[in-house]
């Protein structure tokens, strides 16, 4: 018998999510509600995205050199994934993803209009 033979069995998945990096969101639910931005990072660990302007918070820094000195600055927080909804960049309006299949890969499409959204 192996050691480790039960870990075989498990596999790691990476989930995949409506919203990439680079897109343009609006925010469905909570104090930033109605409000757009670009997706800067993903954290697919905890299912939540940085987006460019929205839900800043303070944060106390320390000086690391004479180039960056101490201060408060402000950074942006991660919001929940579910939380956002995505922004077609032809229509303009919000809308929801579609899975298609275009010549052997996987593409995601804008409900309202049809259009491949990259």
């Amino acid at each position: 018998m192996r050691k480790y033979s039960h870990l075989r069995a498990l596999k790691i998945i990476r989930p995949k999510f409506h919203v990439k990096k680079n897109d343009l969101i609006e925010v469905i639910t909570g104090e930033e509600k109605g409000r757009r931005g670009r997706v800067l990072e993903i954290i697919s660990e905890k299912n939540q995205a940085l987006v460019e302007g929205l839900n800043m918070m303070k944060k106390h820094q320390r000086a690391r050199s004479q180039r960056q000195p101490a201060g408060i600055v402000t950074v942006p927080s991660p919001i929940h994934i579910s939380n956002l909804i995505l922004i077609c960049s032809k229509c303009g309006k919000k809308t929801t993803v579609i899975w298609q299949k275009i010549e052997k890969k996987r593409a995601r499409t804008c409900k309202e209009c049809g259009e491949i959204i990259e």
